[in-house]
């Protein structure tokens, strides 16, 4: 591993969990010290971050951790409702045996609503999830799209929008499209992964509603999401 991919990791593992606040302004020199490390390693992190659309970089400013918006994440939700049954129709068709067993394995995960760390922890098996779907689609387009969609995603279920009261409905929701996949049946696998998605938008748009509605905080024009995660549960 190259010092520019372990600040790369280190610093997109910290603005996906809230270590670096969105829409907080840092300095190569502040990374640097962070990160322990030469501003070559913290220049070419950020630049792959940004086509990440994790940080913005702007000319004589510097370095932006993108806020939190309403815009974005209704945006997201958009395209993962299209892309994503799309892909499980793919992997009903495509998947490997042994790539369904992982997709099964991380379905099967015992959500516990009384355990603090449960949902941070089904939170992590939901990207590996959907990830482990794109990558049976055997289209390493998607699987780009999908490892980016869900790491900018899970900032919001981090930071701002708590499904924890929803998460054995997800768990659930998983095994049904885990299923699906197994059965090589790609119009079930496609209804399975739409409806997951469907209902997690309308779950969201009631939290996300009470978030807004929560703060006066505006950022760029956008209402911005950035201080609300205990508000929306």
């Amino acid at each position: 591993m190259t010092e520019a991919v372990r600040v790369f990791t280190a610093m997109k593992q910290d603005i996906i969990l809230g270590g670096i606040q969105p829409g907080s302004s840092v300095s190569e020199a502040e990374l640097s010290s962070r990160y322990e490390t030469g501003r070559t390693p913290v220049r070419e992190a950020c630049r792959r971050l940004q086509e990440e659309s994790l940080v913005q970089i702007t000319p004589y400013r510097g370095i932006t951790i993108t806020p939190l918006t309403i815009e974005e994440y209704r945006n997201l939700q958009e395209a993962q409702f299209v892309i994503e049954p799309a892909i499980a129709a793919l992997a009903a068709e495509r998947a490997s045996p042994v790539r369904i067993r992982k997709i099964e394995s991380l379905a099967e995960y015992e959500y516990y609503p009384d355990v603090p760390t449960s949902y941070s922890t089904f939170l992590d098996r939901n990207r590996q999830f959907h990830g482990e779907i794109a990558l049976a689609s055997g289209n390493s387009i998607f699987q780009q799209t999908v490892s980016n969609l869900h790491a900018r995603l899970m900032r919001y279920f981090y930071l701002v929008i708590s499904f924890d009261s929803y998460g054995r409905q997800l768990v659930e929701e998983h095994r049904s499209i885990a299923r699906a996949i197994k059965r090589r049946d790609p119009e079930l696998s496609r209804k399975a992964a739409a409806d997951h998605i469907q209902r997690t938008i309308a779950r969201s748009a009631k939290l996300s509603i009470a978030a807004l509605n929560a703060t006066e905080e505006i950022v760029d024009g956008e209402p911005s999401l950035s201080r609300l995660r205990g508000s929306s549960s």
